[in-house]
């Protein structure tokens, strides 16, 4: 059996993509995009699959026919550095019967492994579909929770406002001084300049993740922010009780904070179940005997301004930080799917998390309740 023909940007065009015979490689770069794109949602789904023993489909970078690799168990190897896709040692195999067996040079990585090449031109193509198939098939099985929970904040043309909350919130304070007659002593000494460490933090997650994907945002105070600003664009909320935005949402919605007095508990409530009341921090504990805390995180279409809101609002700063990090981390915010009904994406939903806190330090937020519609 002689040498088949070679699989070709061009021949894919044809064979795969239906392109006419006028194709001209340096004019459509489609058949490269989807490849690539291919590549990166192969990388995707595997780094998700914990299974043990994979069969991976790989498409070498600068090449266009794809192996089958069937992961092997060589210790001391190093990985392979392909640009994109970093994979161990593997033995390839074709899925057509009958290879032709072919030796070529193996880098040091895969010594001990064999490669087979497919015996033809529809072979490879029939390869390449089915690569095509498996990798758009695991995407739509899987995507990602945390692209699907973002994309209505990134879609607005916009800039997402981060409101975050500050000590001014729920008080009744003198109105401040003219800034004419106001020192900058005076200025740092503001209840609505100041912002917990914590809550600070959580705010830099958000904008590092809306700077990631190129999103403009604005930062306020929850004392700056004006019911203009929230009808501008998407909002993030950042805190509860020290957000006064945050309870003006949360107070129409299932889960809701009830405060029992200057000093006290603050109890997450739901009204579905008025009678539980185990969700709560109590203010007047000492500090270091606090090993729970719990934060509301939500995204709804505020009927109010007629925007999409996220919020990331706990107890205390412990609960925000934990929810700051549950909604910028796509291993995180995974376990939203272990609650979410079908068709999720499209829903308003509620959440209550629950963190444990030790020395005044949170841990991973898990989900104990939950609400969509």
């Amino acid at each position: 059996m002689g040498d088949p023909e070679p699989i070709t940007e061009y021949t894919i065009a044809m064979d795969v993509l239906g392109k006419p015979e006028g194709f001209k490689e340096n004019k459509d770069a489609s058949v490269r995009v989807e490849v690539h794109r291919l590549r990166k949602r192969l990388a995707e789904f595997y780094q998700h699959d914990v299974s043990p023993h994979r069969v991976r489909i790989v498409i070498p970078i600068g090449h266009y026919t794809p192996e089958f690799a069937i992961q092997g168990d060589i210790e001391d190897e190093p990985d392979i550095d392909d640009r994109e896709i970093r994979l161990p040692a593997v033995a390839v195999v074709a899925a057509p019967p009958e290879p032709v067996w072919v030796p070529r040079a193996i880098p040091p990585a895969r010594r001990g492994g064999t490669y087979w090449r497919p015996a033809g031109k529809i072979s490879v193509v029939l390869m390449i579909v089915t690569a095509l198939v498996l990798a758009l098939g695991a995407v739509a099985r899987a995507p990602d929770p945390l692209e699907s929970l973002w994309r209505p904040m990134l879609s607005p043309p916009n800039p997402v406002l981060l409101c975050v909350g500050d000590m001014a919130a729920g008080h009744a304070l003198p109105a401040d001084p003219a800034p004419e007659a106001m020192t900058v002593l005076d200025f740092h000494g503001l209840k609505s300049q100041s912002v917990l460490i914590d809550d600070a933090a959580t705010m830099s997650r958000f904008a590092g993740l809306l700077e990631s994907r190129g999103k403009a945002f604005r930062v306020v105070s929850q004392s700056e922010a004006t019911f203009g600003d929230l009808q501008n664009g998407p909002a993030v909320l950042i805190g509860l009780a020290n957000n006064d935005w945050t309870e003006r949402l949360v107070g129409k919605l299932r889960f809701w904070l009830q405060h029992t007095g200057p000093g006290g508990k603050l109890i997450i409530r739901d009204r579905e179940h008025p009678e539980r009341a185990d969700w709560n921090v109590d203010y007047s504990e000492p500090l270091l005997q606090v090993t729970k805390d719990y934060a509301l995180v939500m995204r709804v279409l505020d009927p109010k301004t007629e925007q999409t809101v996220i919020s990331a609002a706990g107890i205390t700063a412990f609960g925000t930080l934990a929810a700051g990090d549950f909604l910028t981390e796509a291993a995180e915010f995974r376990k939203i799917e272990a609650v979410a009904p079908k068709g999720w994406r499209r829903k308003n939903f509620e959440l209550v998390l629950s963190t444990d806190v030790i020395r005044g330090k949170s841990g991973h937020a898990d989900i104990v309740a939950s609400y969509f519609w």
